[in-house]
């Protein structure tokens, strides 16, 4: 589908979101006009709930190979995470219960460690994917005659906005690198603009030899006390029959933890400590 198009669908649609019929659930807000303006106002919706800078969560990770279930790779994380940079104290969890000892990790999509948290900023350019093959463009220098405000995303270009029920579906290529920008599609409430649902670029590593397989993830969000989670993921690799759910339960926000989660070399000395 051609820009004209997108632009097209679009003001159609937007048109008969904003008709009589629809007036009682639309938002006071103006109406995007384009998908630029739609992907504006949902990551400005997104963007603008405030996270908590520090929450505890349980990752349940179950993978398959060919159909079977892989049980070594398949396991349940009691995860304490600091937000600001991810850095998180991990253990392993048994009929509900943490055991064994600590781990330290940092929580991140597309890196060899599993995706999260659950309040991650699903915009931001992802920390630990491999160096584009094509280094972006060098800007050039123009002198500054004037300026004035305009729309545009410097990660994504909207190709597609369909009305899907009561969401916006909208499929999005990267303008720049697309082992940062990662979002392919995103499933966004029409009236309220937060996101339900995404699809995304990710990889499935093997152990610590550092390969990996191309991985497509399908998420979906829950919202607590209005903020929007994932509350899980389904990975499926393009070959070789690898299949990955990953699920986030028992979300909190505590106001504050321990200094030495987040100290790995300070667990030895907190081991009677020892969160569970």
């Amino acid at each position: 589908m051609s820009r004209a198009q997108v632009l097209v669908t679009l003001a159609v649609a937007f048109a008969c979101a904003t008709s009589p019929r629809a007036a009682a659930g639309a938002t006071s807000d103006a109406t995007p006009a384009n998908g630029e303006q739609l992907l504006a106002r949902v990551k400005s919706v997104f963007r603008a709930h405030d996270r908590p800078p520090y929450l505890v969560y349980t990752l349940i990770r179950r993978d398959t190979h060919d159909g079977i279930p892989d049980f070594e790779n398949s396991y349940t994380l009691r995860i304490w995470c600091r937000a600001a940079d991810r850095s998180a104290l991990t253990r392993r969890m048994w009929n509900g219960k943490p055991y064994g000892g600590m781990d330290s990790i940092t929580v991140a999509f597309d890196g060899a460690v599993d995706p999260g948290p659950p309040t991650a900023d699903i915009f931001e350019r992802a920390l630990f994917a491999p160096a584009s093959p094509a280094p972006d463009p060098t800007p050039l220098s123009l002198p500054t005659i004037g300026s004035t405000s305009v729309t545009r995303d410097f990660d994504y270009r909207v190709v597609r906005a369909d009305r899907d029920g009561a969401m916006w579906r909208i499929t999005l290529e990267p303008k720049r690198d697309p082992y940062r920008n990662r979002l392919d599609q995103l499933w966004v409430d029409a009236t309220t603009f937060e996101i339900r649902r995404m699809r995304s670029r990710d990889h499935l590593y093997f152990g610590l030899t550092g390969q990996s397989v191309e991985d497509e993830y399908d998420a979906h969000f829950t919202e607590r006390d209005g903020l929007p989670m994932l509350a899980s993921i389904h990975g499926e690799t393009a070959w070789g029959g690898y299949e990955t759910d990953y699920t986030f339960t028992d979300v909190s926000f505590p106001p504050t933890l321990p200094a030495w989660y987040f100290d790995p070399k300070s667990y030895g000395a907190h081991r009677a400590d020892v969160p569970g």
